[in-house]
């Protein structure tokens, strides 16, 4: 079903002039609000530059370009990011379309710019951090965190899309699956004029998008800035800060993984919804060479890989939205020390009590 702005076309004349209405002009269509808030936040910055170097906009379009090329070489010396380059330029042509093809010297710029300093890009997640981080998330009682973090990876799912997932987007008729998620018109949908969505397969993931279904819980998430807490939050708790994953690691994360699973390229863009074939290979490339490097210590990680795969064969707890400092299942006291995760409650939960391994870690903590 269509979200974020997008509306299907009216049946009649008057219909049609209705909606357009709440919609409003073509020219304030052009551009999202939040893209539009952004490029005037770039324009500002510009404006400051030009003011403290005693410039002024030139009155002639083909004068700008050099103003332009020098904030440029201002922006690289200062260490400032290639997406506020863009933004300023992308900026200026938004409120003055006729500057294009006017800035040849400032694009040649911004293409070396981009030729010389590769991207900062999330590393994807591997699926043994996506297990531990939902063994965390369900040993400290936090279902719905849980069912975020399987849906982004396994879904591909852009960190938007996901953050504003609402119950009535799913359509799953029982707990073996499939589970259809309509994504209405994201970035990509708009682009081809047509609403998107993903299908869920994955046993656990299913049987979960089917108890939400069910449950009275509208929002998958209570706030955007309190998941991405959460999100960091949990990183943290399992001495994973150092790795630098962030949310869109799960999206780029379960592209590694679904090609390394099936190895077809075709399946991945449909299943991912690129429609750029260069775009999923530098994905897929860039993401198989990172994970090559990446050295997670799993030792350190297999008490909660253990907890998600015991969690599989058990019953789901009951749904519910939990707080920073939530409790787990009942026994959320002391399950913290110094910071890190108590390692002696998390073998008392599990029943190794009796195991050598639990007293050296009881005997260290007293």
């Amino acid at each position: 079903m269509p979200r974020k702005g997008a509306k299907v076309e009216g049946r009649t004349q008057k219909e049609r002039q209705r909606l357009r209405q709440q919609m409003g002009t073509l020219k304030s269509l052009t551009v999202q609000p939040a893209t539009k808030a952004r490029y005037q936040k770039a324009l500002d910055r510009f404006l400051i530059f030009l003011r403290e170097n005693g410039m002024q906009l030139p009155r002639q379009r083909a004068q700008l370009d050099h103003f332009t090329s020098e904030y440029l070489e201002h922006l690289w010396s200062q260490g400032e990011g290639r997406a506020l380059a863009s933004d300023t330029i992308a900026g200026l042509q938004d409120q003055d379309p006729r500057l294009r093809g006017m800035l040849p010297c400032t694009w040649r710029l911004l293409k070396v710019w981009h030729t010389h300093e590769i991207p900062n890009r999330a590393p994807p997640l591997p699926e043994a951090v996506l297990k531990a981080m939902v063994g965390y998330s369900l040993f400290h009682g936090r279902p719905m965190f849980t069912l975020s973090l399987l849906l982004g990876f396994y879904c591909m799912l852009r960190t938007g899309e996901l953050l504003g997932l609402r119950r009535h987007h799913l359509e799953v008729s029982s707990k073996e699956g499939p589970a259809i998620i309509s994504l209405g018109m994201t970035k990509g949908g708009k682009r081809q004029g047509a609403a998107e969505s993903v299908t869920a397969n994955v046993q656990d993931l299913v049987r979960r998008l089917w108890q939400w279904k069910q449950s009275a819980i509208l929002p998958l998430v209570l706030s955007p800035s309190a998941w991405r807490t959460e999100f960091s939050d949990t990183l943290k708790a399992l001495n994973l800060e150092s790795f630098e994953f962030r949310p869109y690691s799960l999206r780029r994360g379960g592209a590694t993984f679904w090609f390394s699973k099936r190895g077809s390229l075709d399946r991945l863009l449909l299943q991912g919804r690129w429609h750029a074939a260069r775009t999923a290979r530098i994905y897929i490339n860039e993401g198989l060479a990172i994970l090559a490097e990446i050295k997670v210590p799993m030792s350190s990680l297999r008490v909660f890989t253990h907890i998600f795969s015991r969690a599989l064969d058990q019953a789901l707890p009951q749904l519910e939205h939990t707080r920073k400092t939530s409790r787990a299942g009942g026994r959320g006291k002391g399950i913290k020390k110094g910071g890190k995760t108590c390692l002696v409650c998390v073998f008392w939960s599990l029943g190794w009590r009796k195991t050598p391994f639990f007293r050296v870690l009881e005997a260290k903590e007293h």
